[in-house]
């Protein structure tokens, strides 16, 4: 895969797919990249299929499906492909953004470029009271595949106390043991079968085989400073210095969207529809029994005979459901907003894990181009020894990473990023008007919380140990923030360096006490015909990026409603 943009096979398959590219211009660029005549026709005509079918599907449109998935994301995807396996289910798929053919989206070590384009919901937080009073920037995927389609690709499922943590809130069947086995089956991993890792699933996820330079010095860096490695921290141990195992394949980003919506867009009772925004749920007292979405320009509504699946994400989840009367009652009909079914913890308990940007350094050398995602080697370790998992995951990034008010940097720089992944401080998200439309009210309370500035002092520490150590004497001119600072200063640091890591969860969340959202079914409570499925109903935020987790609740919600249809 090119890294100057020009995109790859990937990339080019769909843009059939979507309309943008005709067969004969394929197979030019199929030639130029050295596929054979014979697989780029067969390539082509898939692709073309599909772009088709779904063309006619949106040139008749039904009045009703069977089911209605609301958000072409990490879960909708897997909710999408799974529920119309069967070929009598008839399953609408309502996507906000367009089919994200942009070369970057393809490119794993270009996400950060999608941020603040129209691919992003642009979304921002109020003014964060601890983190000097700053406006932080929250991204979210606008396109098929959602945060799938602009992360970094980083394939992490999570500590095994994370799940089982869940299930002992009152969640059975959410505990290591079971996930464990759904993860095993979406999986594709290139390091072989084992008893934690799994081969012939959908999802092709890569070992680094070839990483950075500065990758490999992290790595050094670590093991100089006595800390443990992990050859595969998705399985029997996650704590310690590890390569990131990568949602990429033949270079190119391998999404959810590619492994399992692209290739079910040539079934007939699969309908995508790109930049069709749901305005509202539609309720027939306690049941949900459709949606009302903005579509070309009209407002159009759609019945659904069995349920509605809301898979948005952990902000836009909440804030349909707000804005269609579900949520807390006074703050509904604040808004005018008429009550359909008072259910105070929807938008509570927002939780994300945080970034501080970052422990720059400028480099003495020029610097290789970026490799795999940009970001290849990580630490997960502890802030305190008594800790039950780790709390902190220094990252490596081969770029500068820096917030607006600590920047600009030279550009021939690296940085280790401190992360924080067990947070104790808990947000919220409201509706700021009754418009569906108007972008929602996000307060993250990103350090909230005195423990996360302490585990955060820790991780900044930490990372410049390692950015000091020996392994990186041949790249590292100076370290060019935060540099030597006393505690008090330090933190003052850390709380304008602070950002988003893009992991927003927990504000539908999943649970049988009288904050929870949906049960362990992911059926909402006190209503019918209606779940949500996505990072939105973790109970609590897993110790790792949470995509992973996100595309196993949505084969999950797939085999709760299987289940239920076919029990």
């Amino acid at each position: 895969m090119d890294q100057d943009g020009k995109g790859g096979l990937g990339l080019l398959v769909h843009q059939v797919r979507s309309g943008e590219l005709d067969r004969e211009g394929f197979l030019r660029a199929a030639k130029e990249a050295g596929v054979t005549e014979e697989r780029a026709a067969e390539l082509a005509d898939d692709a073309l299929a599909a772009c088709e079918n779904q063309r006619r599907l949106r040139e008749q449109p039904r009045e009703a499906h069977d089911f209605i998935v609301i958000g072409a994301g990490s879960a909708g995807c897997v909710l999408a492909a799974r529920l119309s396996e069967d070929p009598a289910h008839q399953v609408l798929v309502l996507e906000a953004g367009g089919p994200g053919t942009h070369p970057d989206v393809f490119i794993p070590s270009r996400w950060r470029h999608l941020f603040g384009t129209e691919l992003d919901w642009r979304y921002q937080t109020v003014p964060q009271q601890h983190a000097a009073g700053r406006v932080v920037p929250c991204p979210r995927g606008k396109m098929l595949g959602g945060c799938a389609s602009n992360n970094a690709s980083v394939w992490a499922r999570g500590h095994r106390l994370d799940f089982d943590g869940w299930a002992a809130q009152g969640n059975p069947g959410w505990d290591d043991e079971t996930v464990r086995r759904v993860f095993k089956d979406l999986e594709d991993y290139s390091g072989g079968e084992d008893e934690y890792r799994g081969v012939g699933g959908p999802l092709r996820i890569s070992r680094t085989v070839d990483p950075h330079p500065l990758a490999r010095a992290f790595m050094e860096a670590a093991q100089l400073a006595g800390l443990p490695t992990t050859r595969d921290y998705n399985g029997a141990r996650m704590e310690g210095a590890g390569f990131f195992d990568l949602s990429v394949a033949d270079g190119e980003r391998f999404s959810v969207a590619r492994a399992l919506l692209f290739p079910a867009m040539r079934r007939p009772n699969l309908t995508v529809l790109t930049h069709a925004e749901v305005t509202r749920l539609i309720f027939e007292g306690r049941r949900c029994t459709g949606v009302e979405f903005r579509h070309g320009g009209q407002v159009r509504r759609v019945r659904a005979l069995r349920e509605v699946v809301l898979s948005a994400g952990a902000i836009n989840s909440p804030k349909m459901l707000m804005q269609s009367g579900v949520g807390p009652a006074d703050e509904l009909r604040l808004l005018g907003i008429p009550v359909v079914h008072d259910l105070p913890g929807v938008g509570q308990e927002l939780q994300d894990h945080i970034l501080v940007a970052g422990i720059n350094y400028e480099s003495r050398i020029p610097l290789p181009p970026p490799r795999g995602n940009g970001a290849e080697a990580t630490l997960w370790w502890r802030s305190q020894p008594g800790l039950s998992r780790p709390d902190i995951q220094p990252i490596l990034h081969q770029f500068p990473v820096v917030t607006d008010e600590l920047g600009p940097l030279p550009d021939n720089g690296y940085s280790i990023v401190p992360g924080l992944v067990r947070p104790a401080s808990r947000g919220r998200m409201r509706l700021a008007s009754a418009n569906p439309l108007a972008p929602p009210i996000l307060d993250m309370n990103y350090l909230g919380h005195e423990a996360d500035v302490e585990a955060l002092r820790v991780a900044v520490e930490l990372s410049r140990e390692l950015g000091a150590s020996r392994a990186f004497d041949r790249f590292r001119k100076r370290e060019l923030m935060p540099g030597p600072l006393g505690r008090a200063g330090m933190v003052e640091w850390i709380r304008k360096a602070t950002t988003c890591f893009f992991h927003p969860t927990s504000t539908c969340r999943m649970g049988v006490d009288e904050r929870a959202v949906v049960d362990p079914r992911l059926r909402v409570h006190g209503l019918e015909g209606l779940r949500v499925a996505d990072a939105s109903i973790m109970p609590e935020i897993t110790s790792a990026p949470t995509n992973a987790p996100t595309i196993m609740i949505g084969e999950q919600a797939s085999r709760f409603i299987l289940s239920a249809r076919n029990g």
